[in-house]
């Protein structure tokens, strides 16, 4: 997942030393997967080559709490403290806005999707979208994703994801792309 995330906009900005990038991307990462494992679900193929972790209906947000539980309690040691302060203010405009475009409404949170670099272009990401996009259509439900990677909207609307809204989080100069999938694409 390191691998995969290290240049992706929003990791760039927490971590922008490129020496030290890899290590705490790693530490975050595992992170994230220790609370999508906790409140939600995470999907790897058999040789770990993709992963995708989302969250369910009903728990899409997560609390400082539940990501205290998850292992996130060093991360202002870990990013020092400015970047820490930057991080929780794009966190919490990411789901601020995420809880305004969904309103209130049920559905699926594809909180993320890594595919190994060496492995991309085969099909693994594609194979893990369909798991969701098939659950969802089966209870009736949308899925909401939003990322900070341009290049992925085109991506997402393969599987019939729509772009929603754009902006730019204020203050840190990162754009962010947010998309929904209705029930049945």
């Amino acid at each position: 997942m390191a691998s995969a995330f290290f240049d992706y906009p929003m990791m760039v900005h927490y971590f922008p030393d490129v020496r030290k990038r890899e290590r705490r991307l790693r530490w975050y990462m595992r992170r994230v997967l220790n609370c999508a494992m906790l409140y939600g679900e995470v999907l790897v193929t058999q040789d770990l080559s993709g992963i995708m972790f989302i969250l369910p209906p009903g728990h899409t947000r997560l609390t400082v709490k539940e990501y205290i539980k998850g292992g996130f309690l060093l991360t202002s040691l870990v990013l020092g403290h400015k970047k820490y302060v930057a991080s929780n203010e794009c966190e919490k405009f990411v789901a601020d806005t995420h809880e305004r475009l969904t309103e209130g409404r049920r559905h699926y949170y594809l909180w993320g999707l890594v595919t190994d670099p060496k492995a991309q272009r085969k099909g693994i990401g594609s194979a893990l979208v369909k798991i969701i996009t098939d659950k969802a259509d089966a209870e009736n439900l949308p899925i909401y994703l939003e990322t900070h990677n341009k290049s992925n909207v085109t991506y997402y609307e393969r599987f019939g994801f729509r772009l929603i809204h754009t902006d730019t989080i204020p203050g840190q100069g990162l754009d962010i792309w947010c998309m929904l999938r209705e029930a049945g694409g």
